[in-house]
């Protein structure tokens, strides 16, 4: 067998090992490469990130809830942020109008379901007993239905401020409470979002692909240099900036397409540009991870860097790049394809 053909042997064998034999017999040790944290919050304060941008959302909108909550004097004004809080939660613009569709939902049966228990007047022991059965249904549906988990920390919230208030007020006013109050919070929530975010993701997605494919340039240029042509560089900075920037440019599509209203324009042209991107980033992934790799000549990483930055420029003024040469990166084709088959993807979307 000639030294490919072995190689695959070799790695069938391997395939078959892990797949049958006990792991006490597979000597292959696996490294997990993880971002420092200085790394991720370097880039979740980057200004086009996602985690950025929904938490400064987030902060703006829950503080006008409260303003507005106490400077009214609502009973039980605290409410009205947690409300706001819990709209605000759903990952996308969507999830937002779903999730206070299920909380006012939930609210109403739940005001519902806490009348019959404090129609048996309990106290003691079978308060607290409700309240943990509550709370923990509670936990169960959080993940699986908000709406439903709604129903259940509903008449436990009630529970609680009925026992605590010693009969001064009467159930009909907590519960006229709850109701204009979660109402109030919903409808902050909906309304800061629909005019902040409504088109927050979509409009970012331009500069963070033009941010990716320059991490994915700066990558080529350390795994093909002599600087790292002879060793791992999985650990390397340049490596995790990647990884980082495709993980915040996979959410932000995600919200995009879950905006109100979506612009299908966008979330459709950029199907394959993401698609392309995902693809380079997991083959340059694998070749970071080989010990010995050829180094290129400095004419060739040259072209590489010039086709990457012409790219992503491209991307950043929403333009058709120019199909540039790509040099042949022996024994890696798959990656000198991939950054043709992107410059094709970019084209695509001259019109968006």
């Amino acid at each position: 067998m000639d030294e490919k053909v072995t190689a695959l042997y070799r790695k069938i064998n391997d395939a078959y090992a892990i797949m049958n034999e006990q792991t006490t017999s597979i000597t292959k040790e696996i490294r997990i490469s993880k971002p420092s944290i200085r790394m991720i919050f370097a880039e979740a304060f980057d200004k086009n990130s996602i985690v950025f941008i929904s938490a400064v959302r987030f902060g703006v909108i829950t503080i006008i809830a409260a303003i507005i909550a106490y400077e009214f004097n609502l009973a039980r004004s605290y409410w009205v942020p947690l409300s706001c809080v819990a709209v605000l939660s759903g990952a996308t613009i969507v999830a937002t109008f779903h999730r206070a569709i299920q909380r006012g939902i939930g609210t109403i049966v739940g005001i519902l379901l806490a009348g019959i228990l404090l129609a048996i007047h309990p106290s003691g022991y079978l308060i607290a007993l409700f309240i943990l059965v509550l709370t923990f249904i509670t936990e169960l549906f959080i993940v699986k239905n908000y709406g439903l988990a709604a129903l259940f920390f509903t008449p436990s919230a009630l529970l609680m401020v009925e026992s605590t208030s010693h009969g001064s007020f009467s159930f009909s006013y907590f519960a006229s409470a709850r109701i204009i109050d979660v109402v109030i919070g919903s409808a902050i929530g909906l309304i800061g979002v629909w005019f902040v975010g409504r088109r927050s993701a979509s409009s970012r997605l331009p500069q963070l692909v033009t941010k990716t494919i320059r991490s994915q340039g700066q990558l080529l240029l350390l795994l093909f240099s002599e600087h790292g042509a002879r060793g791992n560089v999985e650990e390397s900075s340049e490596s995790k900036k990647m990884q980082i920037n495709m993980t915040n440019l996979q959410t932000l599509y995600k919200t995009a397409a879950g905006e109100i209203p979506v612009n299908l324009k966008a979330v459709d042209e950029y199907w394959p540009v993401l698609f392309s991107i995902e693809r380079l980033g997991y083959l340059l992934g694998n070749c970071s991870k080989v010990e010995k790799r050829l180094i290129l000549s400095e004419e060739q990483l040259a072209q590489l860097l010039y086709v990457c930055e012409t790219m992503a420029i491209a991307a950043g003024r929403q333009q058709s790049p120019t199909i540039k040469n790509v040099p042949e990166i022996e024994s890696f084709p798959s990656i000198q394809k991939e950054i043709i088959r992107l410059q094709k993807s970019l084209q695509m979307n001259e019109h968006l």
